[in-house]
C-alpha cells in the first residue's frame, strides 16, 4: 500500500465492503412489547445546514500537518476484503454493531490515535487525549484499570459491595442498546458522542429520507397527532428515533451523537439551547460519487472521524444547559412500539425517494490523497487560491491546557443565534477570572486552617485571594452551597474531573469569593448514607488529616442538583487535593514509598479504622511533596479490637508482642500483609530482594 493518509483507501469501504440487509421478517429482530417511559424530547428538530461546513473546517485543520498525510494508517484493500468475508447479514442491532466496529469504528479509532500522536496536530487542534468506542454506557462503573488511572482522589470500584441496586439514569441514559464514545485525557473520561444503532430493517433509508425533509416540531407534528400515509409514518418513526438518542444525549451530558443503520447516518448536535437539536442525514453510498473531488471526505469513516473530532474539541455543557434541559417535556415513546404500529404493507411498498446530498464547498488543501496522488511530499506543491489565503490568515485555535476550544461550541449553524430561549451566560465575560481547570489547588495546611481556625498558609498558591484571615468552616460551606446554586455558566468555578467510581464522581471546586480550591466527591441521593459514613470516618481521624488522609471540610447538601454522565449529584464531600494515584505516578514503586504507604495504613489502624479497601489504587502520591495519602473511606469501619503491634517499637517489645499475639486472628495485620503483597509486585527485582530482607530482619 502506498503512503498518504490511508483514509483514502479504507474510507472507500462502500466501494468494496458491501452490507447485506435481511428483510425476511421471520429472520429479523422485532423488539418486545414495552411499557413506554417518558423521554426528554426536543421542541424543535432542525436541519443542520452548516454540517458540511463544520466537517470541512475539521479537514482544513488536519491539513496543517503535512507529515500526517504521509503516514499510512489503514489496512490495505486485501485486508478489507478479508474483513468483508467475515461480515454477516444484518438482521439485528447486534449484527449492525459488529459490522460497524469492523468496518468503521476500528478505522476511526486508529485515525484519532494517529491524529493525537502527531504533535503538530495535537497542538494545533488543542487535543488533550484520544477516545474509545465502548459498549458499556455507564462510565461510573469502573474496572480496576480505570481505577488505577484516576488522576485525583481515587474511588473504589468494588461492584460486589457497591452495585446492588440499578441506578435510574437521567434521560433514559443506560439502555443496553445505546453506546457511547468516551474521550480520555490523563486518566479522565468524559462522554463525547452518543450512538444509537438501528438495524436497517427497522429504519429504512427511504423512511429516513422521507421523514426528515425539514423542521419538525414534535408536539405540533407528531405527538398525539393522527395521520395516514407513508410520509406521516416516516416522520413519526424518525422523530421517535431522534427523540430516543436526544434523551440519551441529555442524560449523558453530550451535545453530539448519531443514529446509524449501516447504510444511513443521522448526525445530531444539541446547541446551547437544549430545546433544539440539529440533524444532518448522510448516505455514504450515495454521497460518494466518482466524479466528486470531495468523495473521500464523505465516506462513513471520514464523516464519523471528522464528527468525532468536532465533539472531543468542544467544551462540556454547562450546568445552566443541564438545568434548562431538565425543564424539557417528556414523551412516553418506545421506538419498537412506533415501528410495530405501522402497517407492514405500507413499509414494504416500493417507492423512489429523492435524496439530495449536501453540497461541499471543496478543498484546496486536504490531508486525504488518493493512491495516484501519494507522491513524495517534496514533489507536491500546494496550489494557492483566494480561499486558501483566507485559511492561512485565519488564526489557529488558541492553545489551552484543558484540551477544549475557547469560545462557543463548534458545529452550530448560523441560525442558532436566532433561536428563542437561549441559555444565558450567568457570569458574563469568561475572561474575568481564571479557568477552574488551570487553577492550582490549595494546600492541606491552608484548608486545615479553615477547619481549625488556624493561620493562613504562606505556601498556598492561592493565598493572595484568601483575604487577611481564614473564614470559618460553617461560612465556607454555606458560601460554597449558595455559589453552586447560582454559578452555572460556561465559566463556572466548578467542573467534573471525569473520574467516577461505582458510587460517586469527582469534581473540582473553587469558592470564587476567597479563591479556595479543592476536590469534591459527589454522590446521588441514594448514596447519602454512604457519603455521611465516609465523612464520619474522616472526622474520626481528624489528627491525621493533611498527613495520612486529605483534609475533610464536611458535606455540602446542594440546593440544585449537579449533573454529569447520567448522574444527578446532590451531596458533595469536600476534600483537599492529595495528588495522583501512586501506581500512575510510578511504574515501579520505590521501597521508601512502600514503607510510607504501609505506615500510613498502620496509622489508620491505630485509630481502630479498618479500611476494607486497602488497595494501591486508593493511595495518592503528591510528587511535589513526596507524600502519600490514603483516600476513599466509604467502606471503612471502626473496629472494636485494637491492632496488634505498633509501628514505633524497639526489638524487645516486638518480641513480646509477637508472643502475646501468637495465633490470634488480627484483621489489621491481614490488611497490612495483603497490601504489602500487592505493593511488592510493583517493586523492581532488586528492590524486592532488599525489601524482603529488611522485613525478615524486622520480624526476627
Amino acid at each position: 500500500m502506498q503512503g498518504g493518509l490511508s483514509v483514502a483507501n479504507v474510507s472507500n469501504e462502500e466501494d468494496f465492503v458491501s452490507i447485506d440487509i435481511v428483510t425476511d421478517r421471520s429472520l429479523t429482530t422485532q423488539g418486545d412489547t414495552t411499557n413506554p417511559t417518558g423521554r426528554f424530547y426536543p421542541r424543535r428538530i432542525v436541519p443542520w445546514d452548516a454540517f458540511p461546513t463544520e466537517q470541512e473546517k475539521v479537514w482544513a485543520d488536519l491539513a496543517f500537518s503535512p507529515s500526517f498525510a504521509a503516514q499510512p494508517s489503514f489496512p490495505s484493500r486485501h485486508q478489507l476484503e478479508y474483513v468483508e468475508s467475515l461480515l454477516h447479514p444484518i438482521s439485528s442491532e447486534i449484527d449492525l454493531r459488529n459490522s460497524e466496529r469492523d468496518v468503521v469504528e476500528n478505522a476511526v479509532q486508529k485515525l484519532v490515535d494517529a491524529t493525537y500522536a502527531d504533535l503538530t496536530l495535537r497542538n494545533h487542534l488543542d487535543l488533550n487525549g484520544t477516545l474509545t468506542f465502548e459498549s458499556h454506557t455507564n462510565l461510573g462503573i469502573a474496572d480496576e484499570s480505570l481505577s488505577e488511572s484516576m488522576d485525583q482522589v481515587s474511588l473504589s470500584s468494588r461492584p460486589s459491595a457497591r452495585t446492588s441496586r440499578r441506578r435510574k439514569a437521567r434521560g433514559k441514559g443506560n439502555r443496553a442498546d445505546q453506546f457511547c464514545i468516551s474521550r480520555t485525557s490523563d486518566g479522565q473520561r468524559f462522554p463525547a458522542v452518543a450512538i444509537e444503532y438501528k438495524a436497517p430493517h427497522k429504519l429504512s433509508r427511504d423512511e429516513v429520507i422521507t421523514g426528515l425533509v425539514g423542521e419538525i416540531q414534535p408536539n405540533r407534528d407528531v405527538i398525539n397527532q393522527e395521520g395516514e400515509g407513508f410520509e406521516f409514518e416516516a416522520k413519526r418513526l424518525t422523530t421517535a428515533v431522534i427523540t430516543q438518542l436526544f434523551s440519551y444525549m441529555v442524560g449523558k451530558g453530550t451535545q453530539y451523537g448519531y443514529v446509524c443503520t449501516g447504510e444511513t447516518y443521522i448526525f445530531l448536535h444539541i446547541p446551547r439551547d437544549p430545546s433544539c437539536v440539529y440533524y444532518s442525514v448522510c448516505i455514504p453510498s450515495l454521497d460518494v460519487e466518482d466524479d466528486d473531488e470531495n468523495r473521500l471526505h464523505r465516506t462513513a469513516v471520514a464523516q464519523v472521524y471528522a464528527f468525532v473530532l468536532q465533539a472531543i474539541r468542544s467544551p462540556l455543557p454547562s450546568q445552566a444547559w443541564h438545568n434548562a434541559a431538565d425543564q424539557l417535556d417528556t414523551w412516553a415513546v418506545e421506538y419498537d412500539d412506533v415501528l410495530r404500529s405501522i402497517p407492514a404493507t405500507l413499509r414494504k411498498a416500493k417507492r423512489t425517494t429523492p435524496y439530495r446530498a449536501q453540497r461541499w464547498k471543496g478543498f484546496t488543501r486536504s490531508p486525504i490523497r488518493t493512491r495516484s496522488q501519494c507522491l513524495p511530499l517534496e514533489d507536491k506543491k500546494v496550489q494557492s487560491s483566494d480561499d486558501d489565503n483566507e485559511d492561512d490568515e485565519s488564526p489557529s485555535p488558541t492553545p489551552n491546557l484543558t484540551g477544549r476550544p475557547l469560545g462557543e461550541s463548534r458545529g452550530t449553524s448560523s441560525s442558532e443565534t436566532q433561536m428563542q430561549g437561549r441559555v444565558p451566560d450567568t457570569q458574563g465575560n469568561a475572561d474575568r477570572r481564571q479557568n477552574i481547570r488551570d487553577r492550582p489547588y490549595c494546600t492541606h495546611a491552608c484548608l486545615r486552617g479553615i477547619a481549625s481556625g488556624g493561620p493562613l498558609d504562606e505556601r498556598c498558591p492561592n493565598i493572595a485571594d484568601h483575604g487577611e484571615a481564614h473564614i470559618d468552616r460553617q461560612s465556607f460551606v454555606a458560601l460554597l452551597r449558595d455559589q453552586l446554586a447560582t454559578d452555572c455558566g460556561d465559566d463556572a468555578d466548578s467542573t467534573p474531573l471525569g473520574i467516577s467510581g461505582s458510587r460517586g464522581s469527582l469534581f473540582k471546586l473553587c469558592l470564587s469569593l476567597r479563591g479556595y480550591t479543592l476536590v469534591a466527591k459527589g454522590v446521588e441521593a441514594m448514596d447519602a448514607i454512604h457519603i455521611r459514613h465516609e465523612n464520619k470516618m474522616y472526622d474520626h481521624v481528624w489528627s491525621l488529616q493533611g498527613t495520612v488522609v486529605p483534609v475533610c471540610l464536611g458535606i455540602v447538601d446542594l440546593i440544585k442538583p449537579y449533573y454529569f454522565d447520567s448522574g444527578i449529584y446532590v451531596h458533595f464531600l469536600l476534600l483537599s487535593y492529595g495528588g495522583r494515584p501512586v501506581l500512575r505516578e510510578m511504574k515501579e514503586v520505590r521501597p521508601d514509598v512502600v514503607d510510607q504507604i504501609i505506615i500510613g495504613l498502620k496509622r489508620l489502624h491505630q485509630y481502630r479504622i479498618l479500611h476494607h479497601d486497602a488497595e494501591p489504587r486508593n493511595v495518592l502520591y503528591d510528587r511535589s511533596s513526596g507524600r502519600c495519602m490514603w483516600v476513599d473511606l466509604m467502606l471503612a469501619e471502626i473496629h472494636d479490637r485494637q491492632p496488634l503491634g505498633s509501628i514505633n517499637c524497639n526489638r524487645q517489645s516486638r518480641k513480646r508482642k509477637s508472643v502475646t499475639g501468637k495465633h490470634v486472628p488480627d484483621a489489621f495485620s491481614d490488611e497490612v500483609q495483603s497490601l504489602r503483597a500487592r505493593l511488592i509486585k510493583r517493586l523492581s527485582d532488586e528492590d524486592v530482594y532488599s525489601h524482603l530482607w529488611k522485613t525478615a530482619v524486622l520480624l526476627w
